[in-house]
């Protein structure tokens, strides 16, 4: 299936490729139930000096939770089959997984076309002060605020604080972040 260009894709594409960043983000999914494509958009548009408010961020979970109604079941189905919890003939199994894969691929990438047309960019004035890393850790942290499946900020900073460095590849940067709470 061929989907159309998109700068957000490209972008987070290539941090998945970065070391620990797909290890981080999917121990944050799978702990704490965190999407992915927010988790890399945050940074996106942090990398842009770009900082969301509240209302941004409602936007991006509204274009996004329509999205995981679909891509969970396939995200699971897929992890049933790579278990062996579903009873269907070997030669088929390999197959099988990889079109879902493809599928759940598919719906990732048209997530981010759907969070890229839903919010533009455009209308955030770029950030003066703060750096990119701070901007990320902001957006991040204005996510995390709204997730319902975190008990408490604190305990997910580790995490944010690990994501951070293998993106920017900067602790100094991600610790001013960290430490001004931006």
């Amino acid at each position: 299936m061929e989907l159309p260009d998109s700068n957000l894709w490209t972008h987070t594409s290539q941090l998945w490729t970065l070391p620990e960043v797909e290890s981080i983000c999917l121990e944050l999914q799978r702990m704490y139930d965190a999407d992915v494509n927010i988790l890399l958009y945050c940074c996106w548009i942090g990398n842009k000096s770009l900082s969301m408010n509240e209302d941004d961020m409602q936007t991006l979970l509204d274009t996004v939770t329509p999205w995981q109604t679909m891509i969970k079941p396939l995200r699971d189905s897929r992890k049933m089959m790579q278990q062996q919890l579903i009873a269907m003939p070997s030669h088929l199994v390999d197959k099988t997984i990889n079109n879902m894969n493809q599928m759940e691929l598919n719906a990732e990438h048209m997530t981010q076309l759907a969070l890229e047309k839903a919010f533009s960019t455009e209308k955030i004035s770029p950030s003066n002060g703060p750096s990119t890393v701070e901007c990320s850790f902001h957006n991040i942290n204005l996510y995390l605020q709204a997730l319902e499946s975190i008990p408490s900020i604190d305990e997910v900073m580790p995490k944010i604080s690990q994501l951070l460095n293998a993106i920017y590849q900067d602790e100094e940067a991600v610790q001013v972040a960290l430490m001004s709470g931006v």
